[in-house]
């Protein structure tokens, strides 16, 4: 079975890795690993039998003998070319096979408002801050992807920003699967120091034609008062498979920001946790799909109010045709403690065939009593009086199609305060409608 198949293949690959680093397998960092191993072994792999995976099945993407590959000969060139963003000046992280190529990276060395480094025994031992957050705000419990991640990963990276980064970091996560089918699994801790302020982009990418899974872990902790913007571009090749899990812990009058954008790929399935943990927090979820043929994607978001006097917006929309699906699960939890919130979660899909598919399922859990709040979901057609509206002064029927999707699908990005990078998210919709 491919369960049995995948399975030996997350075991045969953690023995692999901890042949190749020998000595540091007596380390903390290998103990989070195996610790991790033992939590995926635990959980197994999840059936649609599983509440939160009942509209993604996991199962045709093991199918496949998914190997690990670190290393990878791509030229800097290929690499140069993924993931342009011709309007965006930013630094450039690069991650192959979730290792990182220093040679075709353009890291922020002579910004002293950041520090990108790789996460050592010797980083955890020094630095308590992120020791108590690298694999704990997701831990490996959260879901068997996660532990996979955790098992398997090689080079985890923390991007500490101390001040405001001048410019967004880029993190391109490339799989090279051109001459096999492959398992990568990049890992960033994102760290802002109090008042703090950063613009992170993180976007996936596959070169050849095997099958690639990415399953990729971002853990985010932005300190009182500081600002992070969180951007996620998954625009990838049929071939390729992205399982991603995304958890931010936002303190005392700090602001997270994030928005996905899902333009391409044949299976997507993205949780995003935000955890809204002192007064004054506050969380900004967006996210597009744009999808076709037989894409598939799943967004997963939940957002913990923990404390009072904190404020979280959500919202998501989908276009889907021919044969596409699309899944949204969004849950907002209000604690006991957590008076004077307010909260809002929307989701809004469009069906351009009438085999797509979209399945949703807003959630929303109050055990306070002093609280604003509001949940919904909607699913439809193009509205036939604006068409018919735009016909009669004059548009032909495409154009007024094209239109009407667009404004439904962009509206989404009005919401970011980023010219530069909502113009290139507002591009790759357009590219995918189009």
């Amino acid at each position: 079975m491919s369960i049995e198949r995948f399975n030996d293949n997350i075991r045969n690959a953690f023995g692999s890795l901890e042949q190749r680093i020998n000595g540091a397998a007596g380390g903390a960092l290998h103990a989070l690993r195996r610790s991790a191993l033992e939590a995926f072994t635990t959980q197994g792999v999840p059936t649609i039998r599983h509440e939160e995976w009942k509209y993604t099945n996991v199962l045709p993407l093991l199918a496949s003998d998914l190997q690990q590959s670190p290393d990878s000969d791509l030229a800097a060139h290929d690499l140069a070319a993924l993931g342009h963003m011709p309007d965006v000046d930013a630094w450039r992280l690069v991650v192959v096979n979730g290792m990182v190529r220093t040679d075709v990276s353009t890291l922020p060395e002579g910004d002293a408002a950041v520090t990108v480094q790789m996460i050592t025994d010797d980083l955890l031992a020094s630095h308590p801050r992120v020791a108590a957050a690298f694999g704990h705000i997701t831990p490996a419990s959260a879901h068997p992807f996660v532990a996979v991640n955790a098992a398997l990963t090689q080079q985890g990276i923390l991007v500490h920003v101390h001040g405001r980064l001048a410019r967004p970091l880029h993190i391109l996560c490339v799989g090279d699967a051109r001459a096999s089918d492959i398992l990568h699994t990049p890992r960033v801790l994102i760290l802002a120091d109090t008042h703090a302020e950063a613009t992170i982009i993180e976007s996936h990418h596959t070169v050849g034609t095997f099958q690639a899974l990415d399953v990729t872990v971002v853990e985010v902790l932005a300190e009182a008062g500081s600002h992070v913007r969180y951007f996620k571009l998954l625009h990838d090749a049929n071939n390729a498979s992205h399982i991603g899990s995304t958890a931010a812990v936002v303190a005392r009058d700090a602001r997270a920001v994030c928005a996905t954008v899902v333009t391409g790929g044949r299976f997507v399935r993205n949780d995003l946790h935000v955890r809204l943990v002192e007064p004054g927090a506050s969380g900004y979820l967006y996210g597009v799909s744009v999808l076709d043929g037989t894409s598939f994607a799943d967004n997963h978001t939940v957002v913990d109010h923990v404390a009072p006097h904190c404020h979280s917006e959500e919202l998501y929309k989908g276009v889907y045709d021919d044969k596409s699906v699309g899944v949204f699960n969004g849950k907002i939890f209000v604690r006991e403690d957590a008076q004077k919130t307010t909260a809002y979660q929307s989701n809004h899909a469009l069906l351009l065939s009438e085999s797509a598919q979209i399945n949703a399922k807003p959630q929303l859990e109050i055990w306070a009593d002093d609280v604003k709040c509001s949940h919904g979901a909607t699913t439809g057609q193009l509205n036939e009086d604006a068409l018919f509206y735009l016909r009669a002064r004059g548009l032909p029927e495409g154009d007024a199609r094209k239109l009407l999707t667009h404004a439904f699908a962009a509206e989404v990005m009005d919401h970011l305060d980023d010219d530069a990078i909502r113009t290139h998210m507002v591009a790759l919709i357009d590219e995918a409608l189009a």
